[in-house]
């Protein structure tokens, strides 16, 4: 079935704020980019640019929440930190490392939508809580498993962003070695 106007649009968005950044994604780049006609914007998205990126985000937050959930879905903390981050790595290496994380950037883009944080911030805390309660499971206690699953968005993201402006993986590849030596001090005994 052929996507709506507002699915291209969605997913245009995603792409384009991923190589660009909110700032850097205009609504005529975005129509150009998703196929559509500008009337499509405004019938779908009233509040314009700042709605679009919205709802993007969420989109793009869930179908990452998704994949997450299906990392933490295991017994292996360890091996879910180095699915996210090979999930990372094939995302920087397919778009030849122009393409980062859409919720960081929608994170970064509050001067254009100034919800923009917001909405990056609640997708960012399902993350955490994601993993937070997979190490949990594999008995790290609760507050000391939400703090280490902060570490390691903030570590993956930040590679992320290193491996992009290096154009290459190798600051994924340190942040994933790291993380499974630092969980794995916390599973062997040591739940804190």
């Amino acid at each position: 079935m052929t996507p709506s106007p507002r699915e291209r649009l969605i997913a245009g968005t995603i792409a384009l704020v991923r190589e660009r950044g909110v700032a850097g994604a205009g609504i005529t780049d975005l129509l150009a980019r998703s196929g559509t006609a500008r009337r499509s914007v405004y019938q779908n998205f009233p509040r314009g640019k700042a709605q679009l990126v919205e709802e993007s985000t969420q989109v793009a937050g869930r179908m990452m929440s998704s994949i997450i959930a299906g990392f933490t879905a295991g017994d292996s903390p360890v091996e879910s930190l180095a699915a996210f981050v090979q999930m990372w790595k094939d995302a920087v290496v397919s778009s030849d490392f122009t393409a980062g994380c859409p919720i960081a950037a929608a994170a970064l883009g509050g001067t254009e939508v100034p919800s923009g944080p917001a909405v990056a911030a609640e997708v960012f805390e399902d993350w955490t809580c994601l993993l937070a309660g997979q190490l949990a499971r594999a008995g790290v206690g609760e507050s000391f498993a939400k703090s280490l699953a902060t570490t390691a968005v903030c570590a993956i993201e930040g590679a992320t962003i290193l491996s992009i402006s290096s154009r290459s993986v190798r600051p994924l590849d340190e942040v994933g070695v790291n993380l499974a030596e630092l969980v794995s001090l916390h599973l062997d005994g040591n739940p804190r």
